[in-house]
């Protein structure tokens, strides 16, 4: 409602729904289109979800000519982002630098160095999913991005590294308790 208030309002607050055309959505998006593109492309959405609000109810007949309205924007030129990496040869320095320290961070980066996964992933962890004894980390499927379940073999060090995550529980290690709990959030 915020970006609405913002950008919107201010331009197309006082029209009423069945006057609002394309022209006028293109008027609300076109100062911010190059400046703030992921704003701006909200925005657009939520004029939209609103005018097909009003078909639902009876109060316009016609959706906007959006994809009319896109062309005659300019076109956003886009460079992606990549985020540094750190040197394959440099990995073994690093994570003795984080074994250095003492905080469930370093132990939560550590084990995601040394089993490959995303942070979401670590980060959401629980005890159920780590077999000790047969040295494996079950991800259901519900928490994959892929949507499979994937089983992944844990080294020593990686074993070695989930355990000390457990010494940083604030409660007892039932299988419900998320593995990277931070003291200070509890």
């Amino acid at each position: 409602m915020s970006t609405l208030e913002r950008y919107a309002f201010p331009i197309i607050g006082d029209l009423s729904i069945s006057e609002l055309d394309g022209h006028h959505a293109r008027d609300v998006v076109a100062p911010i289109w190059l400046e703030k593109p992921e704003t701006a492309r909200r925005v657009r959405q939520r004029i939209g979800s609103v005018v097909d609000w009003a078909i639902g109810k009876g109060y316009r007949t016609l959706p906007l000519p959006l994809a009319a309205m896109d062309k005659s924007l300019p076109r956003i030129q886009s460079k992606p982002v990549h985020h540094a990496a750190l040197p394959y040869a440099e990995v073994p320095q690093f994570l003795s630098y984080l074994q250095d320290g003492d905080s469930i961070g370093r132990v939560a980066l550590s084990v995601l160095i040394l089993t490959a996964t995303r942070s979401g992933e670590v980060r959401g962890a629980t005890w159920d999913e780590i077999d000790f004894e047969k040295a494996l980390w079950t991800i259901p499927a519900e928490r994959m991005k892929a949507g499979r379940e994937h089983v992944i073999p844990l080294s020593p060090p990686a074993l070695a590294l989930l355990r000390k995550a457990a010494t940083y529980q604030v409660f007892s290690p039932i299988s419900t308790i998320i593995l990277f709990i931070s003291i200070d959030s509890a």
